[in-house]
């Protein structure tokens, strides 16, 4: 028998097999095993310290890979006979692994927790670990996944996954590991931990609303191990109707086609937990709830054909329950297979259209294949479909007159277009179905309910849309639905009244042409007027709709809809006056402010009896708008916290968006703000008076808005000036002009460096520089060199002055210029290098005053800058006869071209008129943190700022002079220097030196 190897060649001998390949791992491991049975005293020590250079080893290369995951493969290993041996040196294994986890070095704590995760997700089931090691591994495993390393935090994840205890409840709520990794989900950063976390979390009804939650994560490796999650581990009977809606949305728009294909995988593993059932599939999404979510979730299914509309309607069976059933036998559709045809059916017909285009397009043997395919396409529709047109609108009207039934004829209205309407009895039969129930009472359903009962109006929508369709022109078209508008107000009741406003404003929405005369006088006459003095807030609100689709629609001011329209919005209900600012903000679209502030009612400020209402009725329209903003309106109330997770249902999850749906309805400042934007970039800087104000109160309003409480606010301002920003050049001029008004708006309050941030992204966004840029860097100068001329005061609001300071001082060295010499008309050429001068000698006039080292940086910066951009004097061109003189304008281009230092080429009679400007600014109320009672500044000698190429030449003349001295000073080497006979011998010294 071959003598036995020594521990000290053995385990080396396997660490070095086991890197080589994976191949090897089992015999290794079978070696490795024999050699611990035979000798388990000294094998733990022996081993330890073999695997000691591979914990500290950070970088995870291949062979280090294949060592860890061989030393995984040892421990797991559990040969008959040796269950016993193996348990005893994992324990004393993990705890020396345990032992370890303190270490200063990242490495041997990363690789310690990656071999115990290891380790614990590999033992069988019939592993035994002790209570005291269990114990000792959660409180280490605990405290190394809050590690400054996320590495670490990962691996500490996953050693924590086999450790949770479902508890008495078995939903994990109560352990300590679960909650901890509930909390984490939340405030994680790194996204590969976060990942780790989620594939180790227990699934119970505690954590799959967290799992639903990470489907909205930034990233989309995160999002694709949540959906991998629900797919796998949960099982759809867990999961509520609201989060299977949820998360079916989120994964099927989601734009990353990794975090797509595994929605889409975990909508095959639900489809077949119904035994590949669709009907069954959509009742457990509850279609009448969440009806996007399963049209969507149906058009996936037959996207990756796993229904296929040829066969469903080819198919006898499910045709004779389908379109063509028996009502009175077989009952009514439900809402499921309402919804389930209706897709089918759009989905032949929108594939038979586009088919048919390919085909009028293609040539020879591809025409007539395309050809038949839409025939095939066209037969199985007529295969599912009714006999006849009228059979179908009698299957709509028998359910649209049934209790419940309005969900399904919704669905079945849009089949009509699949049929033939140029049948006289069709079309008339269609338009008494949409009369009678354009007339029916408002009321409560609990499967459709009216628009004024709290509805969506979407029945309503349907019916005006057919009745579009097989009307015989606009005229009828209006008549049919101003006739059922004015049936309902006759009823005299609040939801009534609201329900005729909504279908009034429902066809001015689809209508394509402008209202007879007659007919918008009629609606403005009995529906409009009566209902803006009603004492409900809907009918208000509604009235107020009408009124802006109205005064849109027809294409001309409407003096007395503007005064009703301003008066709501000066004092109403915060619904009406939210619809009138958004009603006024269309208008102001089409005609422009100053065209409907021709009709606002004045009023005598000297008459006392003038009301505030009446007054604000009487401002314009701008300075409305500009007063609304601040109005924050009615918050959103929160169901849920963040981390008490056991109460989230959908609209905790989905909080953001139904705070910005009360945001809509509740907050003027918003709809005001979103007004404000639009005309913006739509009408540009003429449209307002002073268009640079309300620019800089829109960046106030953007920095002031709770994300939270206010996200439509933010997300609309978060949009809207980076489309500024990239508009044309007279819009961008506007970012330019208030940049200083909006920074001296943010010197009061904190954060004025995220205003100045902003800012240099937007103005430095497009492409060049605006022609307003040179006035605003001399503005932006003269208040830099007017804050230096007073004193910076102390406390907190020396912190905000300060910040203020190099505000201003950063956005001065960082906007971008027009030069000079690139202008090339002469007067504006003259012009604009007047204005560049200037600047400049503020700018350098302000660096050396200041007492800011970053600002006085950023100031020498510009100044050097704004010198580059100024032109030098030319030769002027000779005159010729017959044309103006321009040696006057090119004597007024004076600007020196050495490079000796910038304040030395300073014009004196300019520098005089600088800073007589600046004391001017510095003692008016203008500039923040100035004025007539601050104490001026200690006039301070500093020194001249130089330029780049006189920095160089100073720095190389200081060098080569302290060479000199220093040499001067050692005594001479004992050298003799080669005497030639021309030189003395003082001569030869000074060349030796």
């Amino acid at each position: 028998m071959a003598p036995t190897m020594p521990l000290d060649k053995t385990i080396p001998r396997a660490l070095n097999d086991a890197q080589i390949s994976l191949a090897t791992h089992k015999k290794c491991a079978k070696m490795l095993a024999s050699a611990r049975h035979d000798d388990p005293e000294t094998f733990l020590p022996v081993f330890c310290n073999a695997i000691l250079p591979v914990l500290l080893e950070y970088k995870r290369d291949l062979c280090t890979e294949r060592v860890v995951r061989f030393i995984v493969t040892f421990c797991a290993w559990r040969e008959e006979g040796m269950e016993e041996d193996a348990d005893e040196f994992n324990e004393a294994f993990l705890g020396f692994l345990l032992n370890l986890h303190t270490a200063k070095d990242k490495a041997i704590r990363f690789r310690a927790c990656q071999i115990i995760a290891g380790v614990l997700n590999g033992l069988g089931p019939d592993a035994e670990v002790s209570d005291e090691l269990y114990e000792r591994m959660t409180d280490v495993m605990l405290e190394r996944i809050r590690d400054k390393m996320p590495p670490v935090r990962a691996q500490a994840a996953r050693a924590l996954s086999r450790l949770q205890d479902g508890g008495e409840s078995d939903d994990f709520s109560q352990d300590d590991i679960t909650q901890a990794f509930v909390e984490l989900l939340g405030s994680e950063k790194n996204k590969e931990v976060r990942k780790a976390i989620l594939g180790s979390l227990a699934i119970s009804d505690f954590t799959i609303p967290c799992v639903v939650e990470r489907t909205r994560d930034v990233a989309e490796d995160v999002r694709r191990i949540a959906f991998l999650a629900l797919t796998s581990k949960v099982p759809v009977e867990s999961v509520s109707i609201a989060h299977r809606a949820l998360v079916l949305r989120r994964g099927l728009s989601d734009r990353a086609p990794m975090v797509r294909s595994a929605s889409v995988e975990m909508l095959k593993r639900w489809l077949d937990a119904f035994q590949g059932d669709v009907i069954k599939f959509l009742t457990a999404l509850a279609v009448e709830f969440n009806e996007n979510e399963a049209e969507l979730a149906l058009r996936e299914l037959i996207a990756i054909g796993r229904v296929k509309p040829m066969e469903v309607c080819k198919d006898e069976d499910m045709v004779r329950k389908g379109l063509k059933r028996d009502t009175e036998a077989d009952g009514l559709m439900s809402a499921e297979e309402a919804l389930y045809w209706r897709v089918v059916m759009q989905h032949l017909a929108d594939a038979s259209n586009a088919m048919g285009s390919n085909s009028a397009q293609s040539v020879g043997q591809a025409r007539e294949i395309a050809a038949a395919e839409v025939g095939e396409m066209i037969e199985a529709m007529e295969c599912a479909l009714p006999p006849t047109a009228m059979d179908l609108l009698a299957l709509v009207q028998s359910h649209a007159t049934t209790s419940g039934g309005k969900f399904a004829a919704r669905q079945l209205l849009p089949l009509l277009k699949c049929v033939d309407l140029n049948d006289g009895a069709i079309r008339r039969g269609a338009m008494h179905l949409v009369a009678e129930q354009l007339r029916v009472a408002p009321s409560v359903d609990a499967r459709g309910s009216s628009y004024a009962c709290g509805g969506d109006g979407e029945w309503e929508r349907a019916l005006i849309e057919i009745a579009r369709l097989v009307a015989n022109g606009s005229t009828e078209f209006a008549g049919i639905i101003l006739d059922a508008a004015d049936s309902l107000q006759m009823l005299n009741t609040a939801e009534s009244l609201t329900q005729a406003l909504f279908i009034a404003g429902t066809l001015l929405e689809q209508t394509q042409k402008r209202l007879p005369s007659i007919a918008a006088e009629a609606v403005m006459d009995s529906l409009i007027k009566p209902a803006v003095t009603h004492a409900t807030t809907a009918v208000r609100r509604e009235s107020m709709r009408v009124l802006g689709l109205l005064v849109a629609s027809q294409g001309v001011i409407n003096p007395e809809a503007v005064v009703i329209l301003r008066t709501a919005l000066s004092a109403d209900a915060a619904p009406v006056r939210c619809m009138a600012a958004r009603a006024l903000g269309d208008a102001a679209l089409l005609h422009g402010l100053a065209a409907l502030d021709q009709h606002r009612v004045l009023v005598n400020l000297e008459d006392e009896d003038v009301s505030e209402s009446d007054f604000n009725a009487s401002l314009p329209l701008e300075t409305a708008f500009m007063k609304c903003l601040d109005e924050e309106g009615k918050p959103f109330a929160f169901k849920a916290d963040a981390y008490d997770l056991e109460d989230v249902n959908v609209e905790d999850v989905d909080a953001t968006k139904a705070a910005a749906a009360v945001e809509a309805e509740e907050s003027v400042g918003t709809v005001a703000a979103e007004s404000l934007c639009k005309i913006i970039l739509r009408r540009g800087e003429g449209a307002f008076e002073a268009a640079a104000s309300v620019v800089a109160r829109l960046l106030g309003s953007y920095f002031a808005a709770d994300a939270q409480r206010r996200p439509r606010l933010a997300q609309c301002l978060a949009v809207f000036f980076p489309a500024l920003a990239s508009a044309p050049e007279d819009r961008r001029r506007l970012l330019a002009d208030c940049a200083l008004p909006a920074l001296r708006a943010a010197a009061k309050v904190k954060g004025l460096s995220r205003v100045a941030a902003l800012l240099v992204q937007l103005l430095t966004a497009g492409e060049g520089a605006t022609t307003n840029g040179a006035e605003l860097a001399l503005a932006l100068a003269n208040e830099s060199l007017a804050l230096s001329t007073k004193q910076t005061p102390t406390g907190a609001q020396g912190t905000l002055a300060k910040a203020y300071i190099n505000g201003v001082a950063r956005v001065l060295s960082l906007i971008p210029v027009k030069s000079a010499k690139d202008e090339v008309n002469m007067a504006e050429k003259v012009e604009l290098n007047d204005v560049l001068t200037k600047a400049w000698h503020a700018a350098v006039l302000a660096a050396e005053r200041t007492n800011e080292k970053a600002a006085a940086k950023d100031l020498a910066c510009a100044a050097e800058r704004l010198r580059s951009h100024c032109v030098a004097t030319p030769k002027p061109p000779a005159a010729v006869e017959g044309e103006p003189d321009e040696t006057a304008a090119y004597a007024a281009l004076d600007v020196p071209m050495d490079d000796d230092d910038l304040s030395t080429q300073l014009n004196d009679d300019v520098r005089e008129a600088v800073m007589e400007h600046a004391r001017e600014l510095a003692n008016s109320n203008e500039v923040p943190f100035t004025g007539s009672k601050v104490k001026d500044a200690k006039v301070k000698t500093a020194p001249a700022v130089p330029t780049r190429e006189s920095r160089s030449r100073a720095s190389k003349t200081k060098a080569s002079e302290k060479l000199v001295d220093d040499d001067l000073r050692k005594p001479l080497p004992k050298v003799t220097p080669t005497r030639e006979s021309t030189r003395s011998r003082r001569g030869a010294l000074r060349e030796t030196n």
